[in-house]
């Protein structure tokens, strides 16, 4: 069975790879093509639908290009993980604010009484909609940030993180303020002893996105690589989620953002330097900079994307929702 409809339109204005790439990403964006997915060699499609095995390469080169597969060699081509840039979703939100506004403007309102209507139908919208408050709590600032970002999807939730080594001080306002707590697999038991009986808490699971993994299995033995990060703790879900990848996981040096005078050193002598997902939030303009260098000296930087899998995400959706209608029902 033909995992994509590949019936070529011979009218279609341009060349056949780009058709062929077109109807792999169309199936990417629907959501029938999930992240992982292995499509198939060249060999096996080009015979399949009767096109060259050039035209195939060149196709699945451009979806590569174009962001939507990953090609690992000696592995195949594999799907990955598609997300909405932030910066995208603001310019659509600001151009809806805007034309909400010339069409106010254009029935005569003045700005302050688009401000008086306005309010009043935020307030209206947040009494429709319950916000459960998430307390999220783990060992090291990256993780807490990833969760932060994963769980934003989640518009009824209002997320605040907390570090792991602060409990104690915190945990009166975990109990108090907080409707749920989240943490992590390694950590329930430590955060469960310093909540109340009937406090809802639920652990999630971590793991490495697709496109990470697919990043990492392309280093080569020879290659450097060291670890670049805020926390000991991230550097050493690093290496372990890494074990077993290469010779090059035994050997991984670390360096710590904030922490100057070996930074130059550190970079020079890597390879492969792998940063936790959205590490520019953490770094000083200084170790930016030597970022930059070290990529424009051809050293390879490989984000770490660390996500809550699947079925713990939809766990925590389940538990939200959960809370939402007690809330309601009080």
């Amino acid at each position: 069975m033909m995992f994509v409809d590949f019936k070529l339109d011979h009218e279609y204005q341009g060349p056949i790879y780009k058709q062929i790439a077109e109807r792999i990403s169309d199936a990417i964006k629907a959501g029938h093509l999930a992240a992982g997915f292995k499509l198939p060699t060249v060999r096996d499609l080009s015979g399949e639908i009767g096109v060259a095995c050039g035209t195939i390469k060149h196709a699945y080169e451009y979806l590569e290009e174009q962001g939507f597969v990953e090609m690992v060699q000696g592995s195949g081509s594999f799907v990955i993980e598609q997300k909405e840039d932030f910066a995208s979703r603001k310019e659509k939100a600001m151009a809806a604010i805007d034309q909400l506004f010339a069409r106010l403007e254009s029935l005569g309102f003045t700005p302050r009484e688009m401000e008086i209507y306005l309010n009043l139908k935020l307030r209206g919208l947040a009494e429709k909609y319950d916000v459960v408050k998430v307390a999220l709590v783990d060992c090291n600032p990256e993780t807490l940030q990833m969760i932060e970002g994963q769980l934003s999807q989640i518009g009824y939730a209002e997320t605040a993180a907390f570090d792991l080594a602060r409990i104690e001080e915190v945990k009166e306002s975990l109990n108090a303020d907080y409707d749920l707590i989240l943490t992590t697999s390694t950590h329930f038991t430590q955060v469960e002893s310093h909540l109340r009986s009937n406090k809802a808490l639920a652990m999630v699971a971590m793991t490495p996105s697709v496109h990470t993994i697919i990043r990492l299995a392309k280093i080569g033995d020879a290659q450097k690589v060291g670890i670049f990060c805020a926390s000991d703790a991230f550097a050493g879900v690093v290496r372990s989620n890494c074990q077993g990848m290469g010779s090059w996981s035994e050997q991984m040096a670390t360096q710590l953002a904030g922490i100057f005078g070996k930074e130059e050193a550190f970079f020079s002598e890597n390879d492969v330097v792998i940063v936790p997902e959205g590490y520019e939030t953490f770094i000083s303009p200084e170790e930016k900079a030597l970022l930059q260098r070290f990529c424009e000296n051809g050293g390879l930087l490989i984000p770490y994307s660390y996500k809550v899998d699947k079925g713990s995400f939809l766990h925590v959706v389940e538990q939200i929702k959960r809370v939402m209608n007690q809330k309601r029902s009080m």
